[in-house]
């Protein structure tokens, strides 16, 4: 995409924001919120342990922090994409896209920025580097720690696109499409305190739960080169899969219109 366009969706998103100022504030309150309630129990649950399953209340405080900071970035950067795809889809809109002289696939998920998330996706980095701040940390675990929240961040965001690429072959995938959204409240807790199935299965089938803990065995200094590496291997895989979905969704769209 090029600086031109980029500059454009930015543009356009602070021009929304401009007139629906409403409903920007009230979804950056609400995020606030919900970030201030998962911080306050994370105090509730170590008032009387110092550690829970190998997890500090420091260690929770950094996992909370982390998981909103990925949940942030993801909708700063798609859920407006996310959010609006699915009806476009349904109601034929999707043409003009088409037409662009761009990777329809990268235009549409950057279709725009959602402002209030950016705004809330601050105070998360804030509080992250706060918490961050306690530990004693090398250079490559810093280095480590940010690459493990960008590729989480980006593995939701295959999750959610090939979610509502489903839309393409199913009218109403409600149940689908908020798939995503579950397993990431779900994983925003300690691994350790799942069942050793279910670990497996959110660890080397859909890698989602380690993902949302990686950063903080990163900080801890726990083994996590091997899952560093599988991530980057399945958002490689999960790139050409959720391209090659959306290649066959666009040329059934053509069919049917």
């Amino acid at each position: 995409m090029s600086f031109t366009l980029w500059k454009k969706l930015v543009s356009h998103s602070v021009q929304e924001v401009l007139i629906n100022r409403q409903t920007a504030v009230i979804t950056f309150v609400l995020g606030s919120l919900f970030f201030a309630l998962e911080m306050i129990a994370g105090f509730v649950f170590f008032e009387y342990t110092d550690t829970l399953l190998g997890f500090t209340r420091q260690d929770y405080l950094l996992l909370i922090a982390t998981s909103s900071t990925i949940t942030f970035l993801y909708q700063t950067l798609f859920v407006v994409s996310h959010e609006h795809l699915a009806e476009t889809i349904l109601e034929g809109e999707l043409d003009a896209t088409l037409l662009k002289p761009v990777d329809s696939f990268w235009y549409f998920a950057l279709y725009r920025l959602d402002i209030p998330s950016f705004c809330d996706l601050i105070i998360s980095v804030m509080m992250q580097i706060y918490f961050l701040s306690s530990y004693k940390l090398e250079g490559s675990q810093i280095v480590f720690f940010i690459i493990s929240v960008l590729l989480a961040t980006y593995l939701l965001f295959l999750l959610n696109q090939l979610a509502v690429s489903v839309v393409f072959w199913k009218d109403n995938a409600n149940s689908v499409l908020g798939l995503p959204e579950y397993l990431m409240e779900f994983s925003s807790r300690p691994l350790t305190i799942y069942p050793s199935s279910i670990r497996f299965i959110l660890t080397w089938g859909i890698p989602i739960l380690i993902s949302i803990n990686l950063p903080v065995l990163i900080v801890k200094g726990e083994s996590y080169i091997v899952y560093l590496v599988f991530l980057v291997i399945v958002d490689v895989l999960g790139t050409f899969m959720a391209r090659w979905v959306w290649k066959k969704g666009v040329e059934g769209y053509h069919s049917a219109n």
